[in-house]
């Protein structure tokens, strides 16, 4: 049977893993970080790091792995590149599931978070939706802030400012909760970042119907040579790549 490394993390790597699932043997891996995702029972999965590139080149090696997925965020760049470099070293192929950039016209996009926070009024009520992992850059802003995410963030020894609130939730966000959350802190800004997908997040359509402008980060180039969009592609991709019956 073909063995399937799945880098997931996110909701569209727990459908791929539940899908591959029923005619491979997916072996679904997130980071140590994130929560155990809800999968059928023919899915095995494991969490925690692989520690780094060789790491995970000799996990390749010894769980005979044949083909590798990276389904992880589009802003995960340290663990794609790690992964290409294992699965090179391992001598296997490595496919990214990616996720179509967002195309809003009346987002400002921006590269980095210093052109991003530079351009902030100073007068900005901001809804911070980056997660956790990547808040100092906008520890030293003075407008006030919610910052939501899923885990609390990591501050690096940085004091959290008394107008910097943490809203801990967890997603998916219906469209009437965010217009009530924005007006609720009569929101002017929302900060978020390219994640992308097949369809627009709720929180940017309650931005652009409330007028609210969205300053979003555009998404790192992706490392990957093969990028494919849909889980359609993933199997033919996989039946011509592996020349094998699937189960």
């Amino acid at each position: 049977m073909t063995d399937i490394l799945l880098l997931g993390g996110t909701k569209m790597a727990r459908l791929l893993a539940s899908h591959l699932g029923q005619k491979y043997n997916v072996i679904y891996s997130i980071a140590g970080t994130t929560k155990a995702a809800k999968l059928p029972t023919y899915c095995q999965q494991i969490a925690g790091g692989f520690g780094g590139a060789d790491g995970l080149a000799d996990y390749l090696k010894t769980q005979n792995i044949n083909i590798c997925i990276d389904a992880t965020h589009p802003f995960a760049q340290n663990i794609s590149l790690n992964a290409i470099k294992a699965c090179a070293q391992a001598g296997i192929a490595i496919i990214q599931y990616a996720r179509k950039a967002w195309d809003i016209e009346a987002a400002h996009i921006f590269t980095t978070e210093a052109e991003l926070t530079n351009a902030l009024p100073v007068n900005a009520k901001i809804l911070l939706t980056i997660g956790g992992q990547n808040i100092t850059p906008f520890l030293t802003l003075t407008q006030p802030i919610i910052a939501r995410m899923i885990e609390p963030p990591k501050l690096d020894g940085h004091p959290l400012p008394a107008h910097f609130n943490i809203l801990l939730s967890r997603p998916p966000y219906d469209l009437d909760a965010e217009i009530a959350l924005m007006q609720k802190y009569k929101i002017t800004h929302l900060i978020c970042k390219d994640s992308g997908g097949d369809t627009l997040a709720t929180k940017l359509t309650a931005a652009q119907q409330l007028g609210i402008e969205i300053y979003m980060l555009a998404r790192p180039k992706s490392p990957h040579n093969t990028q494919l969009f849909n889980i359609c592609e993933i199997e033919t991709y996989l039946n011509k790549r592996l020349l094998v019956s699937p189960s």
